[in-house]
């Protein structure tokens, strides 16, 4: 029983009728990924004018300080900035072009893009998360694809890891 749990990736049956799968819906997690990121970064924008209706501050634990403001719009898009309030209710925002991700905000005094946090911005927790997954994917396949074999607790930590990360990013991109 104990040589079951041992056997590698070339000799195990269960690997070698999943493994295919699980490459494939790792290159599909890639791929969509990589269109948010185009979608964030390189397409155009569309530009229209809002008015913020209310926001939240979010705290840290007992200190209760202050990490960001999170605003909701009349037109219905919510975005964040870390550590400072926007003092103008009518804003300009750039939304992306598919996800409507908010990319830039600007009263008519400041400019607000450098500190938004949510979405795909580099101030945002989302964008170290999915940096992280494509790291772990790109372990992943490395480790999949080569002729080397592999356990088959290398093969569900592989499974467990990155759906735990999609999971997380899945979240991040619903709370944010």
């Amino acid at each position: 029983m104990a040589d079951q749990r041992h056997r590698y990736s070339t000799k195990n049956e269960f690997i070698v009728k999943n493994k295919g799968v699980i490459i494939y819906l790792l290159g599909v997690v890639t791929f969509i990924i990589l269109i948010g990121f185009i979608d964030y970064y390189v397409l155009p924008v569309s530009k229209t004018t809002d008015v913020i209706t209310h926001y939240s501050i979010q705290t840290t634990g007992k200190s209760k300080q202050k990490v960001s403001y999170h605003y909701f719009t009349q037109k219905g898009f919510t975005f964040s900035t870390a550590k400072e309030y926007i003092e103008d209710s009518n804003i300009e925002i750039k939304t992306s072009l598919l996800f409507k991700s908010i990319t830039e905000v600007k009263s008519k005094t400041k400019n607000y893009t450098n500190l938004l946090s949510s979405s795909l911005s580099t101030n945002g927790i989302l964008f170290y998360f999915c940096l992280v997954l494509l790291f772990s994917i790109g372990v992943s396949l490395k480790i999949l694809i080569s002729e080397k074999g592999f356990s088959e607790n290398t093969f569900y930590n592989i499974i467990c890891f990155n759906s735990f990360m999609i999971f997380v990013c899945l979240y991040m991109t619903y709370l944010f």
